[in-house]
């Protein structure tokens, strides 16, 4: 997949609002997917 559109991005903020997700757990969870981080933030131990 070469990324998402603007309405699957909507359709999964909505389904993570259904869930119950805060909308920064959302936000986090899109830019997962994305592949996209903010900027300075430092990477994970894995």
């Amino acid at each position: 997949m070469d990324g998402m559109t603007k309405e699957e991005m909507q359709r999964f903020l909505n389904r993570e609002a259904k869930k119950g997700s805060t909308e920064i757990e959302a936000l986090k969870a899109l830019a997962e997917i994305l592949g996209i981080k903010f900027p300075g933030q430092k990477e994970k131990a894995e």
